[in-house]
């Protein structure tokens, strides 16, 4: 079953949706009728059983029946950001979609000096924009209640401003050490919120991780292999959700 987000509150009983891609997409595109049923994210992330009442052709709007659902949040108990430097447009997008498919809250893009792209200022807002739509759709798609919020940061040093509870950074050389105890260690306290630093292909360089850690950063491996810049998110986001999701109880 669909599920789609609008900026607004939602009550239960009637409610119309006026938004032209969610009416296309569910009218033209899907082909639905009345009393076919989806659901809605309101913007309190409440979600809401939704029966539809009437198309209406000629103002482009769907009428509503809805009701609370009781179905369970998709969430993950710990608010996480991860903050990657930036790289080829397909692997930017590619992190965008899939760490919200895992369950990021918070997403940030960074300039540092190993990076293989650099954005100009002129085209940040349209980039943005399109990543955010990326974030959106595969909320969406993953049942999300929440749309990651995607970020652009100027430079690697603008990460010294977060105030998450665990701040990490994944750091090849702590890998190649045989570093594999400190993630698990720091995943065994309480935590509400954590951060987790990925660099580009060519590493972070030293000067940018004892600033970070001046800040209260701490160096982790991600076990024994050394992964891609864009495999490295997707293995943490993995390990939080079974740590947080699966391994709970």
């Amino acid at each position: 079953m669909e599920q789609y987000f609008v900026n607004e509150s939602i009550k239960q009983g009637p409610f119309v949706v006026t938004d032209k891609e969610i009416y296309k997409h569910i009218a033209t595109v899907l082909r639905h009728k009345v009393g076919d049923v989806i659901y809605l994210v309101d913007e309190n992330s409440e979600l809401f059983e939704s029966t539809i009442s009437k198309i209406d052709v000629d103002n482009k709007s769907i009428q509503f029946d809805t009701s609370i659902s009781n179905k369970p949040s998709t969430e993950m108990p710990v608010d996480v950001t991860v903050a990657c430097s930036l790289s080829k447009k397909d692997k930017v997008e590619w992190i965008t979609q899939k760490s919200t498919e895992l369950g990021a809250k918070k997403i940030i893009f960074f300039n540092s000096k190993y990076s293989i792209m650099h954005w100009k200022a002129n085209v940040v807002e349209k980039k943005m924009a399109r990543l955010q739509e990326i974030a959106k759709n595969a909320a969406q798609q993953s049942k999300r209640r929440i749309i990651p919020e995607v970020v652009y940061l100027k430079d690697i040093s603008e990460l010294n401003k977060s105030t998450e509870d665990l701040k990490l950074i994944a750091y090849e050389e702590s890998a190649k050490e045989g570093e594999n105890s400190i993630l698990a260690q720091s995943l065994n306290k309480p935590h509400k919120s954590v951060i987790c630093v990925f660099g580009p292909e060519g590493g972070i360089a030293p000067d940018e991780i004892s600033n970070l850690q001046n800040d209260g950063f701490i160096s982790i491996g991600l076990g024994p292999r050394i992964m891609r810049a864009e495999t490295a998110p997707m293995y943490f986001l993995s390990v939080l959700s079974y740590n947080y999701e699966l391994n709970s109880k």
